[in-house]
């Protein structure tokens, strides 16, 4: 079997359409109208793509159907959000138990890896696995379906170092704390609905995902203890996934209006899973400098996605 595949071979079926998310979106250090504009621009050129997100805002009257934010269950689209919400867990699933199998794989042979390191990584498949059918499950519960909103892969590249160290920390270090945040957010969605099988369901899921963020506290200290060159690369690696997952610094400035509107940091869950009050801070100020306001965002979505393409 091969090894350190990449996300272009990542076996789906054809409910599945991928949305890229340019990597120099993610990594810019200032979010502009331009760099926005660009952004939705490369979704819009994909016509199956453009169909599924239009559908989407039109479900939800409108917003922004890339990130998830933070919705009252008495609002109108809170239906249309949570069907997008519990598709983009599953998929994050889907992502973690490929990364975490290929890490299982791809460093049979090191000399240097304990035996031990399999065997968590072959821990957080299983857990992975029930995760996936347990979304599933999920998913028929809101009315959503299998497919019905666009992929990004952007959570299983950054599990595609070939450093045991870094895996780990892109996997279990920052996948995982972002799936800690959007649990959170969940939960509390689901105990203000009354919905009892979200929140449970949802705080059951997260208890696993608290023991998959420890081993990635674990290994990424451990396999660098004698290192000190390499464990400043994964540090800095993992600032580097950290920015990323800010998704361009729309869900990294943490100002009033962002935490009005995004899922905040699940703290408590962070400091269960091995984060310190210093890395907590890191992870909040790791997101670039935003100068467009969400609202423009939002209108410009609106607007570039009810254009046809340029080449159309």
């Amino acid at each position: 079997m091969k090894r350190n595949m990449t996300s272009d071979e990542l076996a789906r079926d054809d409910r599945f359409v991928r949305m890229p998310i340019p990597y120099e979106f993610l990594m810019a250090d200032e979010v502009t109208f331009e760099s926005v504009q660009n952004l939705f621009n490369s979704f819009v050129q994909d016509e199956k793509v453009r169909s599924m997100v239009q559908k989407q805002m039109e479900e939800q009257g409108g917003g922004l159907p890339f990130f998830n934010r933070s919705v009252r269950p008495t609002d109108d689209e809170a239906p249309a959000f949570m069907r997008s919400s519990m598709h983009g867990i599953f998929m994050g699933e889907l992502q973690a138990l490929e990364g975490a199998g290929r890490s299982c794989w791809d460093f049979t042979d090191d000399d240097d890896l304990p035996w031990k390191f399999q065997l968590d990584m072959a821990r957080q498949c299983w857990d992975e696995t029930r995760h996936v059918e347990i979304y599933s499950a999920l998913i028929d519960h809101v009315g959503g379906d299998i497919g019905q909103f666009p992929e990004n892969v952007m959570l299983f590249e950054f599990a595609c170092s070939d450093d045991a160290a870094e895996r780990v920390v892109g996997v279990n270090r920052c996948l995982e704390g972002l799936a800690l945040d959007v649990f959170d957010d969940t939960i509390k969605f689901g105990r203000r609905a009354g919905d009892e099988c979200i929140w449970r369901t949802v705080d059951y899921v997260a208890a696993d995902e608290v023991t998959h963020v420890r081993f990635g506290s674990v290994w990424a200290k451990q396999l660098t203890e004698n290192d000190p060159d390499r464990r400043a690369r994964v540090v800095a690696f993992q600032r580097k996934v950290d920015k990323a997952f800010s998704f361009g610094g729309l869900r990294g400035a943490y100002d009033h209006r962002t935490n009005e509107v995004l899922f905040p940091m699940a703290t408590q869950l962070r400091e269960l899973a091995g984060f310190t009050s210093e890395e907590i801070e890191q992870v909040v100020g790791s997101g670039p400098q935003v100068t467009i306001d969400l609202e423009v965002v939002e209108q410009l979505a609106a607007a570039m996605l009810n254009t046809p393409p340029a080449d159309s």
